[in-house]
């Protein structure tokens, strides 16, 4: 996992073309005045989805993981919480959807929680569960983008 500011972002090209790419489109583009929904930049290799929402109680969300797209989750307005926890160990509540390359977890009882607000950005890796959309101190409206990293060809 890798948590920092936008503005930061140049620093992370190091892990790879689909990453620097996410990055400078990021940084040159205002993705968030697109409807929601889903791009492709690079096919299925590497997209990003534009997600407009209203935070829910943490009860109300589940933890999930991927297997072949790392995410990098970008909030650029409002204020959202994410659990992380390490994958190994969760207890599987949905099995693996090679289609939608998610799998679902009961809530753990400990686990961390990441607080973003507009400009911060989170890199989850496959071997980290997370459960975002989760309020901080209420409902809040979001406008995130999420990018989908496939790590190999």
């Amino acid at each position: 996992m890798i948590l920092d500011r936008l503005d930061n972002s140049d620093r992370y090209s190091f892990l790879g073309p689909r990453f620097a790419k996410a990055f400078e489109l990021l940084r040159t583009q205002d993705l968030t005045a697109q409807e929601a929904g889903n791009y492709e930049v690079d096919g299925k290799r590497l997209y990003y989805m534009v997600q407009n929402y209203t935070t829910k109680p943490r009860d109300e969300r589940r933890f999930e993981s991927h297997r072949v797209y790392a995410d990098i989750q970008i909030v650029f307005s409002g204020r959202e919480t994410i659990g992380l926890t390490p994958v190994k160990g969760l207890e599987v509540q949905t099995p693996y959807e090679t289609e939608k390359d998610i799998m679902f977890y009961s809530t753990p009882a400990d686990y961390t929680e990441l607080k973003l607000t507009g400009g911060d950005f989170v890199i989850l890796f496959p071997d980290e569960a997370h459960m975002p959309q989760c309020q901080w101190e209420g409902p809040a409206q979001i406008s995130k983008i999420v990018f989908k990293v496939a790590l190999e060809d």
